[in-house]
């Protein structure tokens, strides 16, 4: 009977822990990491353990949290009059000093804009060796310009001073200044009606720096559309002109009393080129029934439809073009490949050679993130890419030398030297 009440006590303990898994034992495991995270600084850390230490041991652990906590409000308002210090300090050009009171703020939301404000406290009062101050001040403006924000860009470069690094700072003052007076022409050409010409050199300003100031891609855009409205109202003004020609054959066959038949036969026509794509002669052939029947209806509306579509087709193929070269500066070089693509494909392409070329870029891209097992993929795109490059050249077109990454431009000269 003892046995068997021995057997049920421990039959009950063990049920009991079943149902309790110590939360005091990973608790205390909480107040450990905790602990830790005190000793090197973050304080943040000890707060999140301690408290949710407390979740699970309530009565052990609760004021503790609650310490913490307080303890971090207190060191994150410090920290935030650190940075105003900082500031100030930044402001009276005591660049000594602004990097000792920063250097104070080691952790939360202040940390990141506090880091910042010490590199630029090292290099606008060089303290430290000419060639860091100069490495530091390049990569800064590098980062700045890849940001759009040139005005800062430029003010980083002045702080080059490094003779090994003048050559690439140069190079970003040249892409800055290059971008500049291409947006100032095509701000220049759209104010004077120009459309065609801004959108060819916001264009050339989104291959530059796609975010630079002044939202190229959107003025691009913009211009095509004006373009678009400009064409289309003087292909209606061209279509309400009379004939200064003398009387066309439809007239001729009009004045015989032959047009209902010729109307049919000129409608049969403009259907039939409207529906393989040929709009233009799909819109002269609508406008000579309207010469000869200015009321029929039938090539009224088709006339109208011919322009609209006119107009939409413009407007994509240029859109395509603009879209896919943004999407390869975004990395998405699948949906590049297939909006140059489909530019490509339009006939009469203003910038097919711009056009051949990033498409070139973007199968490369292709090729360099392409899984290394799969050689015979990687082959193929590699091989499309340079009848791209051949094709680009073929039109004469020559990519700025900072339009894509060095590696692209490799394989575009040596597919050049190989032709």
């Amino acid at each position: 009977m003892r046995t068997v009440l021995i057997a049920m006590l421990l039959l009950g303990t063990t049920a009991i822990l079943a149902q309790n898994p110590q939360p005091s034992q990973s608790a205390d495991q909480l107040r450990d990491l905790a602990k830790q995270a005190r000793k090197s600084g973050d304080l943040q850390g000890e707060a999140n353990d301690l408290c949710q230490a407390a979740r699970l041991d309530a009565k052990k652990y609760q004021k503790k949290c609650e310490k913490a906590q307080e303890d971090l409000q207190k060191t994150l308002t410090q920290f935030q009059a650190d940075l105003d210090t900082g500031r100030a300090e930044m402001q009276r050009k005591d660049f000594s000093g602004a990097v000792h009171d920063l250097s104070k703020i080691t952790f939360g939301p202040a940390l990141e804009q506090a880091q910042g404000l010490i590199q630029q406290a090292r290099i606008e009062g060089n303290l430290l060796p000419p060639d860091q101050v100069s490495q530091l001040a390049l990569a800064a403006a590098d980062a700045a310009y890849a940001r759009g924000e040139f005005d800062k860009a430029e003010d980083m470069l002045k702080r080059v001073q490094s003779p090994s690094m003048k050559t690439a700072a140069n190079q970003l003052a040249t892409n800055i200044n290059l971008y500049r007076t291409t947006m100032k022409q095509a701000d220049a050409l759209a104010q004077s009606g120009d459309f065609k010409g801004a959108a060819e050199k916001y264009q050339t300003a989104v291959t530059i720096r796609p975010n630079g100031p002044g939202q190229p891609l959107e003025h691009a855009r913009a211009a095509l559309e004006a373009q678009a409205k400009a064409d289309q109202e003087k292909a209606q003004q061209a279509a309400s002109q009379p004939s200064v020609q003398g009387p066309t054959a439809e007239e001729s066959a009009s004045a015989k009393g032959n047009s209902p038949e010729k109307i049919k036969g000129v409608l049969r026509f403009a259907h039939r080129e409207e529906a393989t794509g040929n709009l233009k002669n799909a819109l002269q052939a609508y406008q000579s029934v309207l010469v000869l029947d200015s009321r029929q209806a039938e090539a009224s509306a088709g006339k109208r439809r011919v322009l609209e579509q006119m107009k939409s087709t413009a407007d994509s193929i240029e859109s395509s073009l603009i879209e896919g070269i943004a999407e390869f500066y975004a990395s998405k070089f699948d949906t590049a490949e297939q909006m140059i693509g489909k530019y490509l494909q339009s006939e009469g392409g203003q910038h097919a050679g711009a056009a051949h070329f990033y498409l070139a870029a973007a199968l490369l891209c292709q090729v360099f993130l392409s899984d290394p097992k799969d050689a015979t993929h990687a082959n193929d795109l590699r091989h499309q890419a340079e009848d791209q490059f051949a094709l680009a050249r073929q039109l004469h077109f020559a990519p700025l030398p900072t339009a894509v990454s060095p590696r692209i431009l490799a394989t575009w000269s040596q597919a050049g030297d190989s032709k």
